[in-house]
């Protein structure tokens, strides 16, 4: 008989341990080390399916607070995904799912996101979401945006590695984002060297950080490079904050300090002034979305979550409210409500090139941090 239920802590070790049997290989770190916010011993929020004692299938649940200029948004994250190939074609996946979804309305969380985007999740309302444009940075690009950052400076700054010296200077930087998650400085520096995404792609974390001349560290960027293990994909830009023209900078002295044949850089779209230094550099970019997917869990307490950020804006603040068949409807200030699907609400709630702008004109969408840098699950 399968049981469904809450992971406890002292069960979090199998977890891991089932993980790095579906996902990891002898040239990766064990999921237990590299996603510390699901397996390190706390308070589990993960579920599972279990044979008598044995975890059989898996899904991490971790709750975040995500910071949009003054509102404070609940979240929950999920992934580390997995059952036993001999449990595979039972539902169960979709069964855990639905716990998840319960477990994080009962939190008061609005947002669900999912760091896949299989079948089993966008048949039951997951949908992709945000805006971005990834950068593919090249010897080239990176001397243009060298040149580019420099004639953007109002001061000379030294670039070079990360020390633990500079730990509270990073995390000042990184507490200064207008949005991203948020965190302690202790968690910062666990995330640094867990490696989370990087891992997942045989890459390791390169942190470099700017500092003014005079002054201090007041800029970094994480860079998911070439390791020890050769691996298939590109470096990428994993997290940054500063000002746009140190990390532009940055960047730039990564792809010539580490010999990068290419950098990935994915860039949000309220990332505005580091996505134009890109574009004057000449360096080629794709939209694409945020990573993953998302759930909306509950559409009238993100909104009311989200309150503090559109009033800040001076925009309207929408009322949305679910409907018995499964739709919204949307309406701003003494406006008409617009009758919406799932996927056009999120698209509307978080992308500002949406097709479906025209549909409810003033709205203004919310920027997100991209889910795949440090605080990936």
């Amino acid at each position: 008989m399968v049981t469904l239920r809450l992971v406890h802590t002292h069960e979090l070790k199998q977890a891991a341990a089932l993980a790095d049997s579906i996902f990891r290989d002898e040239e990766q770190s064990s999921m237990g080390t590299a996603f510390p916010a699901i397996f390190s011993p706390g308070q589990s929020h993960s579920y599972g399916a279990f044979v008598e004692d044995r975890l059989v299938s898996f899904m991490g649940l971790v709750p975040f607070i995500l910071q949009v200029g003054p509102a404070r948004l609940k979240v929950f994250s999920m992934g580390a995904v997995c059952t036993h190939p001999d449990y595979r074609g039972q539902g169960l996946a979709g069964r855990l799912l639905d716990l998840c979804k319960q477990h994080a309305e009962e939190a008061g969380a609005s947002l669900l996101f999912i760091s896949g985007d299989r079948s089993l999740y966008t048949r039951v309302h997951c949908y992709p979401f945000g805006r971005s444009e990834r950068f593919a940075l090249d010897a080239a690009g990176a001397a243009r945006l060298a040149g580019a950052a420099r004639n953007a400076a109002a001061a000379e700054r030294r670039l070079r590695p990360y020390t633990p010296a500079d730990a509270f200077a990073v995390q000042e930087a990184a507490s200064a984002r207008s949005v991203a998650y948020a965190q302690s400085l202790t968690e910062l520096l666990s995330l640094l060297g867990a490696e989370a995404y990087a891992s997942c792609a045989k890459l390791a974390h390169q942190t470099l950080v700017a500092a003014q001349e005079p002054g201090g560290v007041d800029a970094f960027a994480v860079i998911a490079a070439p390791g020890r293990y050769p691996g298939k994909s590109p470096a990428q830009a994993i997290e940054w904050a500063g000002a746009p023209e140190a990390v532009a900078a940055l960047l730039g002295d990564a792809v010539e300090r580490f010999s990068l044949p290419r950098l990935e850089v994915a860039v949000g779209w309220q990332d505005r002034e580091l996505a134009q230094l890109l574009r004057a550099a000449e360096v080629p970019a794709e939209s694409s979305g945020n990573g993953g997917t998302v759930y909306l869990v509950n559409a009238a307490r993100l909104a009311e979550q989200a309150a503090p950020y559109w009033a800040a804006s001076g925009a309207p603040q929408p009322a949305i409210a679910a409907l018995e068949d499964g739709s919204y409807e949307l309406a701003l200030p003494g406006s008409t409500p617009v009758s919406l699907a799932p996927g056009e609400l999120i698209s509307l709630l978080f992308d500002p090139e949406s097709p479906h702008s025209q549909t409810v004109p003033g709205l203004l969408p919310i920027p997100l941090p991209y889910l795949n840098g440090l605080h990936f699950i």
